[in-house]
């Protein structure tokens, strides 16, 4: 059974259940969200963008709108809203109970269709989900919906989270912590009221790092880093010097941080991929548009073989991403957080490698096809320009593509080693 068509008719821009066709995954409460979603930013945010990039920053009443609408629990809770929560507002009449990952998956899609409104939950999306799950209730009633940032990446050691150094002292008393240290390319660290901030309690290795949530106290210092896209994401450089901070800000039990890390990037990478299938959506369409309407050596740039022959490569690399997507999404859905991590930890970061790899290649293709409109900030290509700055970001963060191929791989192999001991297990029985 199909549906009528939602929103643009142009070929690719619009997800495939959106043009009518028909979808195991997506119920009335999905559809009702996207319609919500698309009209409140177009509302609020239609066109303000590229105002704010120039301005860098989102104006700080954005947030509480957003707050005020029911965007933030949304974005906080991921892919499941918790009981607690259901008291607060739902947003297009979902039940708290009905709340999935394709909501989650929606929610994203139409923010980021919006424009740079997006850039400011980061921290929420990214810091969230391990208090949502480990921390106590009384931390969780003092912070939500105070911005929130995630601070894992230091100046020395990126993706090598196991050798973090800032450290966590705990006092004679064993009232608070003592931190020191320093962390790098934190998201909406400029803005956030706190840092859920990964820290050395221990001695070495993984088994050494707990995590813990530092206010904005004295000590804490935050500088802006410059960077070519992104400007919107208040990207900072944070130093603690000798930051006491109460020790039931501690998230569950020392030695537990690293587990909440690992376990807190499966989403935080598929969110990744939500941005990049979005980003491709939005640059077909526009450079789309153009073609059936540029004229080019006596005919219209679509009606180049070349030219379609380009669609038709940069189409069957998103709607590939697509169906991934939506097949892990589903799969997160019906799997436990620890199980989702266990089984699904390497192919959320394969995923995401193909997210940067399908952002690049669309990106340079449909800049080719609006020639120097796509490099315009302003006009026609605007969109087209912006995402193809914005596509290392797809690339960097949550893990660089050549550290999540090689996770990806190691994942697999140890998964194949369970299962072989496991069916050898059975065959002796």
């Amino acid at each position: 059974m199909t549906t009528a068509p939602y929103g643009s008719t142009i070929p690719w821009a619009e997800p495939s259940w959106y043009t009518g066709r028909p979808s195991p995954y997506y119920k009335d409460s999905h559809r009702r969200l996207r319609d919500h979603v698309r009209k409140w930013t177009e509302e609020h945010f239609s066109d303000k963008a590229a105002e704010w990039e120039e301005n860098g920053a989102v104006p700080q009443e954005i947030y509480q709108q957003c707050a005020e609408a029911g965007l933030l629990v949304h974005i906080a809770a991921g892919k499941a809203i918790p009981k607690e929560w259901s008291s607060y507002l739902v947003i297009a009449g979902i039940k708290a109970e009905e709340w999935d990952g394709f909501h989650d998956f929606i929610l994203w899609d139409e923010l980021v269709r919006g424009g740079g409104i997006a850039s400011i939950f980061i921290g929420l999306v990214v810091g969230a989900p391990p208090i949502r799950q480990f921390a106590s209730e009384a931390l969780k009633a003092e912070i939500f919906p105070q911005k929130i940032c995630l601070a894992i990446t230091e100046p020395s050691c990126g993706s090598d989270v196991r050798n973090l150094t800032t450290t966590a002292t705990l006092t004679p008393s064993g009232t608070h912590y003592l931190v020191n240290g320093a962390k790098k390319w934190i998201t909406n660290g400029l803005s956030a009221d706190y840092f859920l901030t990964a820290v050395r309690t221990g001695g070495p290795g993984a088994a050494g790092i707990s995590m813990l949530l530092i206010p904005r106290l004295p000590g804490v210092t935050t500088r802006p880093l410059a960077i070519g896209a992104g400007k919107l994401a208040a990207l900072a450089y944070v130093t603690f010097e000798d930051v006491e901070v109460p020790a039931s800000n501690l998230i569950r039990e020392e030695g537990a941080g690293f587990r909440q890390t690992m376990v807190n990037f499966n989403h935080e990478r598929l969110w990744i991929v939500f941005q990049a299938l979005r980003g491709c959506r939005v640059s077909m369409q526009d450079a789309m548009a153009w073609a059936q309407k540029r004229e080019v050596f006596g005919a219209r740039l679509v009606e180049q073989p070349v030219v379609r022959w380009k669609f038709g490569g940069m189409a069957r690399r998103v709607e590939g991403l697509q169906a991934w997507t939506e097949q892990v999404v589903y799969e997160l859905g019906e799997l436990s957080e620890g199980e989702g991590a266990r089984l699904l930890g390497g192919v959320t970061a394969l995923l995401k490698v193909e997210a940067g790899v399908v952002g690049r290649y669309v990106a340079d293709e449909c800049v080719k096809i609006m020639g120097g409109l796509g490099l315009t900030k302003t006009g026609q290509g605007a969109r087209v320009e912006a995402f193809s700055r914005t596509v290392p970001g797809l690339i960097v963060p949550g893990g660089s593509e050549d550290v999540l191929i090689d996770l990806g791989v190691r994942e697999a192999l140890k998964l194949q080693k369970i299962a072989d001991k496991a069916k050898l297990a059975k065959s002796n029985l």
